[in-house]
């Protein structure tokens, strides 16, 4: 059993079931989601009754048959080596031939970020053991495998809109979704299936995604929803001039976006996220092929998906008011002005906006001025 990659990953977990348990497994790729799939298997480990370690330190300097004992009396001794990264290559061959004659009895497994082919843990993985190669941070698929398995977990599940819904909320942190996924679980009882509403009522949105609460508070009720939102913000100790950095980003992304849909109006059409997606991301490549702005590349397409309500019920010649008035509420908020009534001020004046100045295409050498 060489090569599981991520979307095998449930395999190597019914195998071990079956007893088929390979002596090295050896994570390649993302570090983040590394850990998170080396946590689920030696849980799975435990489970089935083999004795399991964590060694923090490289084996370097180390006799490995110091290291690792001697077998267990029940089951294999499963070992977590951590900074394998840091191995020599001797090191490492040293490691190997230890693991190969010890190969009835010991299991160990590890991560590194980027490893060369002929390397001798990553051809060790490959011949004997189980090589798991992961995608970049930026390429995982968080809502195919990463947050069903961590709700499977729990006897949970929920609709991908919902879990869209989640990742626009809460960042595409791994630590932070899995906090989110286990209160959510906790939340909902016995009930098997988690929803939207469900979301609003216990997930704690990062602080990078305020602007999509508020937001979304700004389109159900207008301002007097959206300051509840605000104040919950600001009763959790987050700063106003981080609450207002944030928006400031949020609508030069909603600018760049309205310039987007000039060049590509198809993207405005779809009334459903799997149909914006590959339209957003193609515009994306056509309109940007060196480089996307850094606005818009952190910014997830579920995300981008959500903003276009709002663009759509605001002039694209307001946003130079927009960000007049942004720039105003910066100034006062620095002299010490009481952030509650300053957010409001500023939630009446968008409103005003919106009321006064209907929605219009956008037209073209229209810039506005980031503050």
């Amino acid at each position: 059993m060489p090569v599981f990659k991520r979307p095998h990953f449930g395999k190597l977990l019914s195998l071990a079931d079956q007893g088929r348990i390979a002596p090295f497994y050896f994570f390649v790729g993302d570090p983040v989601l590394s850990e998170e799939l080396i946590a689920r298997l030696l849980k799975r480990f435990s489970e089935l009754g083999h004795e399991i370690s964590t060694l923090d330190s490289p084996v370097e300097k180390e006799n490995p048959a110091v290291l690792f004992g001697s077998p267990s009396l029940l089951g294999r001794r499963i070992f977590h080596l951590k900074g394998l990264e840091k191995l020599s290559v001797e090191a490492a061959k040293t490691l190997v031939s230890f693991l190969e004659r010890s190969k009835s009895w010991l299991t160990i497994c590890g991560a590194v970020s980027e490893c060369k082919e002929n390397h001798p843990l990553y051809l060790y993985a490959l011949e004997k053991g189980v090589l798991v190669p992961l995608p970049s941070q930026r390429k995982r698929d968080l809502l195919a495998y990463e947050i069903p398995e961590i709700l499977a977990s729990f006897g949970k599940k929920m609709d991908r809109a919902v879990g869209e819904e989640l990742l626009a909320l809460v960042g595409e942190d791994l630590n932070a979704l899995r906090q989110e996924l286990t209160k959510l679980a906790l939340y909902v009882g016995k009930r098997a299936t988690i929803t939207r509403e469900d979301l609003y009522e216990i997930v704690t949105p990062h602080v990078e995604s305020a602007p999509y609460s508020i937001v979304e508070a700004y389109l159900r009720g207008g301002p007097e929803e959206t300051l509840n939102v605000l104040e919950d913000l600001l009763g959790r100790g987050v700063h106003p001039l981080v609450i207002l950095s944030t928006l400031i980003t949020y609508f030069k992304r909603l600018y760049l976006l309205a310039e987007l849909s000039q060049q590509a109006p198809q993207i405005l059409k779809p009334a459903k996220y799997f149909q914006f997606q590959p339209l957003y991301k193609e515009a994306l490549k056509k309109a940007f092929p060196e480089k996307i702005p850094k606005n818009l590349a952190r910014l997830h397409p579920y995300a981008a998906f959500k903003m276009l309500p709002l663009f759509k019920r605001i002039p694209f010649s307001g946003f130079k008011d927009i960000f007049s008035a942004l720039t105003n509420l910066d100034y006062k908020l620095k002299r010490g002005a009481p952030p509650r009534e300053e957010f409001y001020a500023f939630l009446l004046f968008l409103s005003r906006l919106e009321a006064n100045s209907p929605a219009q295409k956008v037209p073209s050498g229209s810039p506005a001025t980031f503050p």
